[in-house]
């Protein structure tokens, strides 16, 4: 069958992923001359040639499409343009629901002026803006002003880090607010823009509160988010819980809730209107209902919250909603792409989110696959064994077309999956949304059967919640890794096999690529293998450090954290996507210097999903709540645990050898023998490989450097992992003047309010001679040399995984 849109769509895909991956950029001026050359080739030139002529003009619409996201020119009034660690008071319009975060709210504003003591001014731009606290009621179209600190969002140039800023960018977002408190946002004016929307705003709020009201949590905070797309009252464990199951796609809005609702709506309307002789005769029933349909859709896109994904699968609804209504009996792959160019024509950035990617995958599979796993069954399906069955096909079908873009996100694929699928699907999906979703319009209309349609879908919650906990508790996740080589040949493969007209060129094509893609995924020797790799991992005011040893062997050293508290999990935000992106399922060694938040945070979360081989500390208590849980689950996963201090015996690690150097046996590893407490009993090592040399120091301080000094330690090293962020009370010159390094490497937060690295610091080590490589400026650090030491190179986070 022909496929007109295959072409376009390619080429429009292709110039989207040049610009934003290969950061291709190309003139727009290209375009009307390739257009008029496109012209005449679909008049005088093969189908072949006009093809390849019909995808250059497409590439070059997408390549330009990205280039304002990606290359924004922010003039002095933007909101972006007042980056400063100062308060600043801004004033604008809410311009989207807001949001429940973990600590308050999330508001997205539209800023008209900024003020200071003196005078106000006009600005512009979009501001997200964090808020400690409630906010009152606020809603969509208000004007507000507020007093918060403003940046430009960053990332931390960490491997596997997911791009932040870019992924505002791509939503006209290029500067972030934080406001203390809820008493820091100040309502101006009511409904100053957006009426429409604030009015389906205070409906979905007052449906929230009759919800909270009638159903008891967690139920009332997974309904909200099936229901209205509010998912900041489902509780963060039972979240975690679907995750490691393999459906936490059920939890918020996408294709199949919509589609579950449309199917809902139309049997609804067509069992009432059957009865109808009159409607019967004269009309062609099932396509003005499905039509019917789409108002209401479109009202419970905006009721939902509008987010991309529901979008989407609206705009996708719409689509064979329409083909059907134009009387084309089209082909639902070319329905498919049509959807898929609209919504890539309406948002460019659309083809970087994995909700994107999964839901045209998963359909994919659905329409192509499901026919194909259930063909030699036909004669046989029958009744309820034959939905069942073809039930399991879509799900088989669907999991397996998202398993390799899944593993690249979040380099993990659940087995239990298929199972989980074929259980919570129908649970949540046909019971639970149909039963809410049926509630929705009776909170006005007769409260009383509200209440009856939502306490049953409560219950299939609960029963939902029920299986998940038993189903996450399975240990069959496997670690997976693919790169964009690996994404290419998937998606490459999957073209061919659709879209090859030939059958024999089509298979062999297809089984060429797949071949290809397990040698590449599976089989590829590691270019890294037998040597000592060191990665200086940036995390911000924290410290983590991936050692990686010749002989396979893994240490990680510390976690990093924030060391003034917070809600967000380094570990499970920065630490594990970035050990998984390196190939890293299994820490042979975890070592904790010293157990305070900025380097022991991070470490509950891989202690916990990670294998752990040993854990290494110099022992005592330790004050944080952080280590408390840290060594809770040292112990319930029985890790053997190891006290290392400056009597320990060297350890040999694959080739390489791990010399204790600190605490000091006086300080009994407990704080008590330095003043400085636990930061000079840091655990201090020096990794030798041959004739070169690393030396770990912790958070020491002078009197901790003098104590080296005094006691003869080994400190000459190549590299020096500089003590304390480079706080000027470390790193004395005595001290460095005797470890003498090459390379020295500092760890901190980028403009972190403790002005670290300090001056002092980085001139003594500049007297030193020594080349110094930042975090806060580079992004991770990536050392790596010889079996024995040769060949030490060290790259920082640009050079290296980009």
């Amino acid at each position: 069958m022909e496929r007109p849109l295959l072409i376009p769509l390619l080429g429009f895909i292709a110039g989207l992923v040049a610009a934003g991956i290969a950061g291709v950029s190309l003139s727009e001026l290209y375009l009307l001359p390739l257009l008029a050359v496109t012209l005449i080739a679909s008049i005088y030139a093969r189908r072949l040639i006009f093809q390849i002529v019909l995808f250059i003009p497409f590439f070059l619409v997408g390549n330009h499409a990205l280039q304002p996201y990606l290359h924004p020119e922010l003039p002095s009034s933007h909101i972006a343009q007042l980056d400063s660690r100062e308060p600043v008071v801004v004033e604008g319009i809410v311009v989207a629901r807001p949001e429940t975060t973990d600590r308050g709210f999330r508001l997205l504003l539209q800023a008209e002026r900024r003020y200071d003591e003196r005078s106000s001014l006009p600005s512009h731009g979009k501001l997200l803006l964090f808020v400690d606290g409630d906010i009152g009621d606020i809603l969509t179209g208000d004007r507000v002003r507020c007093r918060a600190r403003i940046k430009r969002p960053r990332t931390y140039g960490i491997p596997g880090e997911f791009d932040y800023p870019r992924y505002l960018a791509y939503r006209d977002i290029f500067a972030t607010g934080f406001a203390q408190t809820g008493k820091d946002i100040i309502l101006m004016e009511r409904g100053a823009d957006y009426p429409l929307q604030q009015r389906i705003d205070a409906v979905a709020r007052r449906l929230g509160l009759f919800v909270d009201a009638t159903v008891s949590q967690p139920e009332s905070g997974i309904l909200k988010a099936l229901l209205l797309g509010d998912r900041g009252g489902v509780p963060r464990e039972l979240e975690d819980a679907y995750t490691r199951s393999g459906v936490n796609h059920i939890l918020s809005i996408s294709g199949f809730h919509v589609g579950i609702i449309a199917l809902f709506l139309f049997q609804s309307l067509f069992f009432a209107a059957r009865s109808s002789e009159f409607l019967m005769l004269h009309l062609n029933l099932r396509r003005t209902l499905f039509l019917l349909t789409l108002p209401v859709l479109l009202f419970y896109l905006f009721l939902s919250g509008a987010a991309p994904a529901t979008a989407r699968s609206v705009i996708t609804i719409a689509v064979y909603v329409l083909a059907l209504a134009l009387q084309r009996e089209t082909d639902p792959i070319n329905s498919l792409l049509l959807a898929a160019l609209v919504i890539l024509g309406i948002n460019p950035s659309a083809i970087f989110e994995i909700s994107f990617q999964l839901s045209f995958l998963a359909i994919w599979g659905i329409l192509v696959l499901t026919p194909l796993f259930s063909q030699p069954f036909a004669d046989r399906m029958n009744g309820i064994g034959e939905k069942t069955l073809l039930f399991f096909f879509v799900s088989v079908a669907a999991t397996l077309v998202t398993l390799i873009p899944v593993a690249y996100y979040f380099h993990r694929v659940s087995l239990t999956g298929l199972v989980s699928n074929f259980i919570i699907v129908p649970l949540m999906g046909y019971g639970a949304v149909v039963l809410g979703f049926s509630a929705l319009p009776f909170v006005y209309l007769a409260p009383f059967l509200a209440k009856l349609l939502l306490a049953g879908a409560a219950s299939l919650v609960t029963l939902s919640d029920w299986f998940i906990h038993h189903l996450a508790r399975i240990p069959v996740g496997t670690f997976i890794n693919p790169d964009r080589i690996d994404l290419l040949l998937f998606y490459s493969t999957l073209t061919v096999f659709t879209f090859v007209p030939r059958r024999r060129l089509r298979n062999w094509g297809a089984i060429f690529l797949t071949i290809a893609l397990v040698i590449h995924l599976f089989f590829l020797p590691d270019p890294g293998a037998g040597k000592l790799r060191i990665s200086f991992l940036s995390v911000g005011q924290g410290d983590a450090t991936l050692i990686r040893f010749p002989g396979g062997e893994t240490m990680l050293v510390d976690g990093g954290g924030n060391p003034r508290g917070g809600t967000s999990d380094v570990g499970e935000r920065l630490i594990a996507p970035a050990l998984w992106k390196m190939g890293v399922s299994t820490i042979d060694y975890l070592v904790l210097t010293h157990p305070h938040p900025d380097h022991c945070q991070g470490l509950v979360f891989v202690a916990k999903n990670f294998k752990v081989g040993e854990f290494w500390e110099v022992g005592g208590s330790g004050e944080s709540p952080d280590y408390a849980l840290l060594k809770g689950i040292i112990v319930a996963r029985k890790v053997r645990t190891r006290i290392v201090t400056a009597d320990s015996k060297p350890f040999t690690i694959g080739g390489a050898v791990i010399e204790p150097l600190a605490p000091s046996p006086a300080s009994g590893g407990r704080g008590e023998g330095f003043s400085g407490g636990t930061n000079n009993d840091s655990f201090v090592f020096r990794l030798v490989a041959g004739t070169t040399s690393i030396l770990f120091t912790g958070d020491i301080g002078a009197v901790a450097e003098e104590d080296l000094l005094r006691r003869h330690a080994a400190v000459q090293c190549t590299v020096l992992k500089v003590a304390h962020h480079g706080s000027r009370f470390s790193s004395s010159t005595p001290f460095i003047t005797a470890a003498a390094p090459r390379f020295a490497v500092i760890s901190a937060g980028f403009d972190n309010s403790f002005h670290l690295p300090a001056s002092e610091s980085l001139a003594t080590l500049e007297r030193n001679g020594s080349k110094v490589f930042r975090t806060d400026r580079e992004g991770t650090i990536e050392m790596e040399c010889g079996p024995q030491g040769e060949g030490v190179v060290i790259t920082p986070m640009t050079r290296h995984f980009n």
